[in-house]
């Protein structure tokens, strides 16, 4: 179920937080900028579960885990951040969108190897 919970999360966020970003009404911004905290709030109570249940079985790939997913909670609240304040680059979107997805295959390689 957590594990379900913490994939889902993770397919739901690169969408969300690409729309929320390309958004110009600050009133959207703020928004997208709830949903995508609800999903990445999702997503980090998942991977404590998974971090706590796969520690024993592979120490230092679970830590990448939980370090990448604080990595990509801090790059999409600074992201946001300074969309609100001004425009984002093209840059920034695609940066956040690669942590997504290291994180992803992160967490797909430690789930494969703690089976």
């Amino acid at each position: 179920m957590w594990l379900t919970i913490y994939f889902v999360s993770l397919i739901l966020l690169i969408p969300v937080t690409i729309i929320g970003l390309n958004r110009t009404s600050e009133k959207k911004i703020s928004q997208w900028l709830i949903i995508d905290r609800f999903v990445y709030l999702l997503m980090a109570c998942a991977t404590v579960v998974l971090m706590i249940r796969t520690f024993s079985h592979s120490p230092l790939l679970v830590s990448c885990k939980g370090l990448l997913t604080v990595s990509v909670i801090v790059l999409i609240e600074v992201a946001f951040g300074r969309k609100q304040e001004h425009n984002l680059s093209i840059a920034w979107t695609i940066v956040i969108s690669l942590a997504i997805l290291i994180t992803a295959v992160v967490g797909i390689i430690t789930t494969l190897h703690s089976i």
